[in-house]
């Protein structure tokens, strides 16, 4: 028999054959069970032998009889094919209701306040077992999302490596938050700030990757204006926060902003320069596409944005 360092030049129907011969114990009733003629089963016994250097089964009277060889590898053979026919079998279905798998999804706080609450509880009750690990988006993101320490990224329409799957979940535009009495509030027009006074009071950005500008200060900048940014920050629900105990104007993604200004300490207002939308999807690797329990996962996040589909 070859060594393991061998087995790419071995046809492994030649070992199932050897099992069927083995047990029945007839060239006749081997080609039946395999659907082969019995000169074809009787030319693979002739391999069989010159691969195991044995005569592996002999003829006795009007039957065949397996040598001490042949006889020794039935048992083997049989436990080895029943292994590789599980590997080759379809994969377990999987039961949310059952699993205590965690899965790990990567994002930004604002991906955590717009989808995790719905998600959350839709995964208490169709999974009440298994739970859900948020961390951060950072440089090594994507290449986590390769191996096998993260499951699942949400990202914004920005370009990721072509290696990576997506899938769009939702639109996003801009909304402003102030505090509830900020003089600017009350100067509002339709709903949506003046640019006097956007201009007039400083501002908070957040940026998750910390760079100075932003998308409002790039709107500004084509219309020949700039705003003085008082606080840099990377969270989103701490610069909510902010916003709320000082005259600082907040402007962040509309779902986010709608989140916090439920209450009573912030109002949300629309920006007074076009802004552009973005897009917001989740990003996953190739290695896990096909997986059920991450399949699953993908369509519970779809069910948590979309909860009327």
């Amino acid at each position: 028999m070859p060594a393991d360092d061998d087995l790419f030049g071995t046809d492994l129907n030649l070992l199932v054959l050897l099992r069927t011969l083995l047990e029945t114990r007839s060239v006749t009733r081997t080609a039946e069970r395999s659907g082969m003629s019995q000169p074809a089963v009787s030319r693979a016994l002739g391999r069989l032998r010159v691969m195991f250097d044995d005569a592996l089964l002999v003829k006795s009277g009007t039957t065949m009889r397996p040598t001490i060889r042949g006889g020794a590898l039935l048992e083997p053979l049989q436990r080895a094919l029943v292994g590789v026919g599980g590997v080759l079998s379809e994969r377990p279905a999987f039961d949310p209701a059952r699993t205590d798998r965690t899965f790990r999804v990567a994002t930004t706080d604002y991906g955590a306040i717009v989808i995790l609450p719905r998600l959350a509880e839709l995964m208490g009750t169709e999974a009440p077992k298994a739970s859900i690990e948020i961390g951060p988006v950072d440089d090594q993101t994507f290449r986590s999302l390769g191996e096998t320490d993260i499951d699942l990224a949400l990202y914004s329409d920005n370009p990721v490596p072509p290696s990576l799957r997506s899938r769009d979940l939702f639109r996003e535009r801009f909304g402003c938050l102030v505090r509830h009495g900020h003089p600017a509030a009350a100067r509002s027009e339709g709903g949506r700030l003046r640019l006097e006074d956007y201009l007039a009071f400083s501002h908070i950005l957040v940026t998750v990757v910390g760079g100075r500008l932003g998308t409002v200060d790039i709107a500004l900048a084509a219309i020949g204006h700039t705003r003085h940014v008082a606080v840099r920050i990377p969270y989103f629900a701490t610069a909510a926060l902010v916003a709320a105990s000082s005259d600082l104007i907040l402007t962040i993604p509309q779902r986010a902003a709608a989140t916090f200004s439920g209450g009573s300490r912030l109002c949300m207002l629309g920006p007074p320069v076009e802004l552009p939308e973005f897009g917001y999807r989740m990003v996953w690797h190739e290695r896990v596409h096909a997986e059920p329990d991450h399949a699953w996962l993908r369509r519970l996040i779809l069910k948590a944005v979309h909860p009327e589909r």
